[in-house]
């Protein structure tokens, strides 16, 4: 009997794209283009932190997708369709039903808590006093909310199994993802604004679905036919080159900031078309994400792809850090925007605090709890069990 493969690097990528997030979230405070829609905007800024979160934009949320759709149809091979989504709703969709208000109830108690203690309050404070009924959103936890959704689709999908195989077939072919997949993107994209906002929403938004849960369907193709993986990795180094050219023409012709009067329609009616759409600026973007996201996946198979004890453990305890990092991040930015500190080092504090209170967290109330039960399943037998990303992911 053969054993399984084992994909270190998918569990390896996750956790590293889960200390980016933790980063580009902590970034966004420091950046001018964010000033007036940020929570925690800071009074100094600096363009270096606006161009590392734009550029980190581009692939941090599309690489969580692929891996996502790379770990459905693991699961799915392995279990079958009916345990896959009943995985899915345990380890997905019931932690969203859970965190989403408990989140929703600290933030609202840390804005309230850091507008009464900084001296200059971010320009988003000013925003919500003009907002009549700002629409509820899902915060951070959108991820969750949409892959919920494309766990559903795929469930569905693999029912007609024909059909299933020759969709991931399709997509992760040369033609698709270099050709196919950069129009696909513009099209799914063309009326949302530059960077592209996160679909926040609790009803469904279809550019997602032609953004994201195409991503998603090509991370389940390259589990099923993996050798693709090997044979793109080849083309590494072009890959990177044109990643890297790609972002000329992306920050030439990206966007201004919104305007406040756009992100107080956006609130009042979740509205956030930009005045004038432009489509070279659109397609740029598609270009940049495709490439980047690319590089970090293939990065991930070529020098990702081996097991240790540490990597394992911040794998477990990446989804608890994704759950909690932004109230946490708001409870120690507010405080240090009263500070003279140079910003590098505000970016380190408010990063390293953040994964320390995380990890600390972590092992002392999540690992051996009902809660780590909830988040990561029941913990297998290390000499049985493949080292696989089943949890957020």
């Amino acid at each position: 009997m053969h054993s399984s493969p084992r994909f270190h690097y998918i569990d390896n990528l996750r956790s590293l794209a889960l200390l980016l997030g933790v980063v580009f979230h902590a970034a966004l405070a420091y950046g001018p283009y964010f000033s007036n829609i940020w929570f925690t905007a800071d009074p100094s800024k600096h363009v270096a932190f606006e161009y590392f979160a734009i550029w980190s934009h581009l692939f941090r949320m599309p690489l969580f997708f692929a891996i996502a759709g790379f770990c459905a149809a693991l699961l799915i091979s392995k279990r079958g369709g009916n345990a896959f989504i009943s995985n899915r709703l345990k380890r997905v969709f019931l932690p969203f039903v859970i965190f989403f208000p408990l989140t929703m109830l600290v933030l609202i108690h840390a804005l309230g808590w850091g507008a009464e203690i900084v001296h200059e309050k971010p320009g988003l404070f000013t925003i919500f006093q003009s907002v009549d009924e700002p629409l509820i959103s899902t915060m951070h936890l959108w991820f969750l909310w949409n892959l919920t959704q494309f766990c559903c689709i795929i469930w569905l999908l693999q029912k007609y199994t024909q059909v299933y195989q020759s969709i991931l077939a399709f997509v992760v072919r040369p033609l698709f993802l270099g050709v196919a997949l950069p129009v696909l993107l513009t099209l799914a994209m063309h009326q949302q604004l530059v960077p592209f906002p996160a679909p926040d929403k609790l009803y469904p938004q279809l550019w997602s679905y032609g953004f994201y849960g195409i991503l998603f369907l090509i991370g389940a193709g390259l589990y099923h036919h993996h050798t693709r993986v090997e044979q793109y990795a080849r083309y590494f180094t072009p890959l990177l080159i044109l990643a890297c050219v790609s972002l000329l023409p992306y920050f030439y012709l990206m966007d201004p900031p919104p305007s406040i009067e756009t992100i107080i329609r956006a609130a009042n009616t979740g509205d956030m078309t930009p005045e004038h759409i432009n489509l070279y600026a659109v397609l740029a973007q598609s270009v940049a994400i495709v490439s980047w996201t690319g590089v970090a996946f293939l990065a991930g198979y070529k020098w990702l792809n081996q097991y240790s004890q540490l990597n394992k453990y911040m794998s477990d305890a990446s989804y608890w850090i994704y759950l909690i990092h932004v109230p946490v991040l708001m409870y120690i930015q507010f405080p240090l925007s009263n500070t003279t500190l140079p910003l590098l080092l505000k970016l380190v504090i408010s990063v390293t605090t953040t994964l320390a209170i995380g990890l600390v967290g972590y092992q002392l109330l999540v690992r051996h709890t009902w809660i780590g039960v909830l988040l990561n399943g029941k913990k297998a037998k290390p000499s049985t069990s493949p080292q696989q990303a089943e949890s957020m992911s």
